[in-house]
C-alpha cells in the first residue's frame, strides 16, 4: 500500500483552491469561542407532537461528543437514545437540534447549570433526529488581526467563490490529530480483524471514523487529481452526476447535453466515497477514479469487510455557497455564509486566509 498520496491529500494548503491568484491575509481564528459561531439549518422543524423531544441546544467550548454524553447523563438515558444531525466544532459557540425520548420531558430541569450547555427550546416531534437530517450550517466567523482595508479585496474573492463555487475537500479535522484516525483506518484496511491500535482497544465510533478517514483521503486525492487535470468543471462519459435539488444520481451518457446542465446549475459532478454500495463511475470517468486506487494500492473490494461501518456514497466535487459577506469588525473582519451539510468552513476559509504555520 502506498500511503504517501493519501497523507498528502490531508494537507489542505497543498490542495488546489478555487481562486489561487486571489490575495490571502494572515489572521487569527478561534481566539475566543465566540469568534466561531455555527447554527444548524434543520431539514425540518418539530411538529409540536410525538414521542420524541426536540431540544434546541447551544454549547460553548464543548466538543460534540461531550455534548451528547453530558446531556444523556443528566437525562438518565443511554447516549444512543439521543439523536443529532451532526457534531459541531468544540472551540466555538454552536446551536443545533438534539432529540431525546419524550419521557425525558419532566427531567429537563436537570440540564440547567450544565457547564457550557444551554437548552433554549424544547418541542415534541414524531421521529428521532438521524445523522444527516439537516440542510446545512450557518457560519459567523471573526478573523482577528486583519485590517479593515482588506475587506474590499476579500469581498471580491467572496463574490467570485459565490459565483463559481469551491472544491469540496474534507477538512483536516476528518483525519484526527497528527492524522492518527487515518493511520488507524489504513491499518484496519490491511487487517479488518484488527480492533487494537498502539496497545489500546478501539471503540465503535473510532472504528467507524477511521474508515471514514480513509474514504475521505481517497476522495480528496481524486478531487485534487481532477482539478490538476483541468477536469473540475468538465463532464466526462460515465460521470456520476447529481440532480439539483432532488439529489438523484445518474450516469452521464450524453456529455454535451450534461455539460450544459452542469453550467446551468441543474446537476453537479460527484466523486467517489468508496464502499460496497457506492455507485461507481463508468467509461472514461470510471478509469479516472480507478487511477486513484491504483496509485495507493487500495482496491474497491477492500471496503467489503467494513460493510456495516461505511457503505460508500457519492459526494459533490464543487460547492456553491450562499452569498458570502465580509464586514469590518473592531478586532478584524467577520465572514458570514451558509454551507450545505457535510461541507467544511475551514476549506472555504483557505480562499481568504494564509495558512497557519503550525497546522
Amino acid at each position: 500500500m502506498n500511503v504517501d498520496p493519501l497523507f498528502d491529500a490531508t494537507l489542505l494548503d497543498r490542495l488546489p483552491r478555487a481562486c489561487p491568484e486571489a490575495p490571502r491575509f494572515p489572521g487569527r481564528l478561534k481566539e475566543q469561542p465566540e469568534d466561531f459561531e455555527v447554527e444548524e439549518i434543520p431539514a425540518y422543524l418539530p411538529e409540536g407532537r410525538g414521542d420524541h423531544l426536540f431540544l434546541w441546544v447551544q454549547k460553548r467550548d464543548v466538543a460534540g461528543g461531550d455534548l451528547i454524553h453530558r446531556l444523556a447523563a443528566a437525562l438518565g438515558v443511554p447516549p444512543g437514545d439521543l439523536g443529532h444531525a451532526g457534531t459541531k466544532d468544540r472551540r466555538a459557540v454552536t446551536r443545533q437540534w438534539i432529540s431525546a425520548p419524550a419521557r425525558c420531558e419532566d427531567r429537563l430541569g436537570r440540564l440547567e447549570g450544565l457547564p457550557g450547555i444551554q437548552v433554549i427550546r424544547a418541542e415534541r416531534h414524531p421521529h428521532k433526529i438521524r445523522t444527516g437530517h439537516l440542510r446545512g450550517n450557518r457560519f459567523r466567523i471573526r478573523v482577528r488581526g486583519i485590517d479593515a482595508s482588506a475587506v474590499p479585496v476579500m469581498q471580491h474573492t467572496a463574490d467570485a467563490v459565490t459565483r463559481a463555487g469551491f472544491p469540496n475537500f474534507f477538512g483536516t479535522q476528518r483525519f484526527g490529530r497528527d492524522r492518527d484516525t487515518l493511520r488507524i483506518g489504513l491499518a484496519r484496511l490491511l487487517d479488518p480483524r484488527q480492533e487494537d491500535f498502539q496497545g489500546r482497544r478501539l471503540g465503535a465510533l473510532e472504528r467507524r471514523m477511521s474508515l471514514s478517514a480513509v474514504q475521505s483521503a481517497l476522495f480528496n486525492r481524486f478531487l485534487a487529481h481532477r482539478i490538476e487535470a483541468g477536469l473540475a468543471a468538465r463532464v466526462l462519459p460515465g460521470d456520476v452526476l447529481q440532480k439539483v435539488p432532488s439529489g438523484g444520481l445518474f450516469h452521464c451518457r450524453e456529455p454535451e447535453v450534461d455539460q450544459e446542465r452542469l453550467e446551468a446549475g441543474e446537476v453537479r459532478l460527484t466523486g467517489p466515497v468508496w464502499g460496497h454500495k457506492m455507485m461507481e463511475a463508468e467509461d472514461e470517468a470510471g478509469d479516472l477514479e480507478r487511477q486513484v486506487l491504483l496509485e495507493t494500492g487500495i482496491e474497491a473490494r477492500d471496503f467489503r469487510a467494513f460493510a456495516r461501518l461505511g457503505e460508500g456514497t457519492r459526494r459533490p466535487l464543487w460547492i456553491r455557497p450562499e452569498a458570502i459577506r465580509v464586514e469590518a469588525d473592531p478586532e478584524g473582519v467577520v465572514l458570514t455564509f451558509d454551507l450545505p451539510s457535510g461541507c467544511y468552513a475551514t476549506v472555504l476559509l483557505r480562499e481568504f486566509l494564509e495558512p497557519d504555520p503550525g497546522e
